[in-house]
């Protein structure tokens, strides 16, 4: 679950966000759609704590902005799955050890690490690349490897941030694809944000727009 309540956050350079209000209900798709600069990074941040509001509150899966200490963060943080434009995929490793990492962070047994990754790589149509390092995987392909990452720890929310933003138009629909079966399958809740208004057309999901900051309609 999400919730933004009359949230406000300004930057000293550049606008921010203003009055943001809304709910994502547990297991829902929405596309958070603007364009460049709109805000919606910002919010993801404002989601996963990074960041915090100068007013009004934010709550994820029970835990308040306002009330959460920094050291509580990284229990939230273990809820949630985050998939970048950019994959942010450590290059001397393979992609076992990719989405191996973060199980390793959290003090997992190796045995179920193992599982684990297999698992999730399998999900993402990965299965015989497992021994694969970045440079040897396509722009679709890393991208898989980056949500094997973030679905390992079996997230209740996924955060997509411009996930097809590198991808040609054949790898962004079979990454929305993709995103869109852990939201039924999995029972996850995922949030996509997206300058492309193209990708909303092609699947059923809620629309939240942004522009200049503040929430449209």
């Amino acid at each position: 679950m999400i919730e933004f309540r009359n949230v406000t956050l300004r930057y000293q350079r550049g606008p921010g966000v203003f009055d943001i209000d809304f709910y994502i209900d547990t297991g829902e798709l929405v596309f958070l759609v603007g364009p460049s600069g709109a805000g919606k990074s910002t919010i993801l941040k404002l989601i996963y704590m990074d960041l915090v509001p100068q007013s009004g509150e934010v709550e994820v899966n029970g835990f308040l902005t306002h009330r959460t200490r920094r050291r509580y963060i990284p229990f939230l943080r273990r809820s949630l799955g985050l998939v970048f434009q950019d994959f942010r995929l450590l290059l001397d490793r393979n992609a076992y050890d990719n989405v191996a990492l973060p199980l390793h962070i959290v003090g997992l047994p190796r045995r179920e690490i193992r599982e684990r990754v297999y698992s999730a790589l399998d999900d993402v149509g990965l299965a015989e690349r497992t021994h694969h390092y970045p440079r040897e995987l396509s722009g679709g392909e890393q991208q898989r490897v980056a949500i094997a990452r973030a679905i390992a720890i079996n997230p209740t929310i996924i955060l997509a941030d411009e996930p097809t933003g590198n991808l040609d138009a054949a790898a962004s629909l079979e990454i929305l694809e993709l995103l869109t079966y852990l939201a039924v399958s999995n029972g996850s809740t995922v949030l996509i944000a997206t300058h492309d208004y193209t990708l909303t057309s092609r699947k059923k999901g809620r629309l939240i727009e942004i522009d200049e900051g503040r929430l449209l309609g």
